[in-house]
């Protein structure tokens, strides 16, 4: 019996997994994506279980395209026909499918948007907000700590365990992106506020786990996109006019807040790109943008001709 979609979508993902070696964090996304499609043949073109990828048109993906877009941002519409676009090629080469039709398809043109991120004082702000009065709070404090101290990915804080910590004194251990191994400086805030969560938090189910909830279970990505959600709130309510109400704030902007802090310091951009676990030097020069006033000062300091 031939296989379904659903079947090779898997079978895509199991290649992934084990070929390819995908992080959790892209198979999960490649997982929603994929299933967002299967969910849309099925409820707009009534698509069964037992159908297949040959029966599909070029006008299945126009339909799918238009729906997204008229629901998401172009940059998350985009992401996800990238993901589409992986299986189909994946799927040509084990000869299910004679013509991929996403060839046909355009991609939406999505505008790089650069992050939030918060200035040297906002951030100390953030960082004072957590009750340290409970463990909670003292875990809150700890992970902005860790996020915004080693500049991480919020999947690489989920991914962390232990003897990540543990392996090299005052440095950590990050499984990046393809499951790259890099080692980031860890501050002494950073270190004193994880030991402090360590001495006051319930045993977790598993000792190996660096940040668990109440049940001591770990957290998720999503589940600390939360924390630092309410920890936002917190210290706009600590200190009123802290922060413009319209601004969104997520954990990468945390991430954005340490490059952006440390290029501003004067740290040079090839030093930056091995922090924050970049291939490609062009991935970090994304995340420079000095206000002209800074620019400015560059210029006038540097270039020979500035000075009057």
């Amino acid at each position: 019996m031939a296989l379904t979609i659903k079947d090779w979508v898997q079978n895509f993902l199991e290649y992934g997994s084990s070929e390819k070696n995908w992080s959790p964090e892209t198979l999960r996304a490649y997982r929603s994506d994929l299933e967002q499609f299967v969910d849309y043949l099925a409820t707009v073109h009534q698509f069964t279980e037992e159908d297949q990828f040959k029966q599909l048109g070029a006008f299945h993906f126009r339909g799918f395209t238009s729906q997204l877009l008229a629901k998401n941002e172009t940059i998350s519409v985009a992401r996800k026909m990238s993901a589409l676009r992986t299986l189909f090629r994946y799927l040509k080469r084990k000869k299910i499918i004679e013509k991929n039709w996403l060839t046909l398809i355009p991609s939406p043109k999505a505008e790089r948007t650069l992050p939030e991120f918060l200035k040297v004082e906002e951030m100390m702000e953030l960082l004072r907000a957590p009750d340290e009065s409970t463990w909670l709070g003292k875990r809150d404090k700890a992970l902005l700590e860790l996020m915004y101290g080693c500049g991480l990915r919020i999947s690489e804080v989920a991914g962390l365990r232990r003897p990540d910590l543990e392996a090299k004194k005052d440095w950590v251990r990050i499984m990046g992106k393809g499951r790259k191994e890099r080692w980031v400086p860890i501050t002494p805030l950073a270190f004193t506020s994880l030991e402090n969560y360590f001495a006051a938090r319930p045993g977790p189910a598993d000792p190996t786990l660096v940040f668990v909830n109440y049940r001591g279970t770990a957290l998720t990505d999503r589940s600390m996109a939360r924390i630092l959600g309410r920890q936002l709130l917190r210290a706009a309510s600590l200190s009123p006019g802290w922060l413009d109400q319209n601004r969104k704030i997520s954990p990468h902007a945390l991430r954005h807040s340490f490059a952006t802090h440390l290029l501003s310091a004067g740290a040079d951009l090839r030093s930056i790109q091995e922090l924050l676990g970049h291939s490609r030097l062009s991935t970090t020069q994304r995340y420079t943008h000095l206000n002209l006033g800074e620019l400015q000062d560059a210029y006038q300091l540097a270039h020979p001709l500035s000075k009057k």
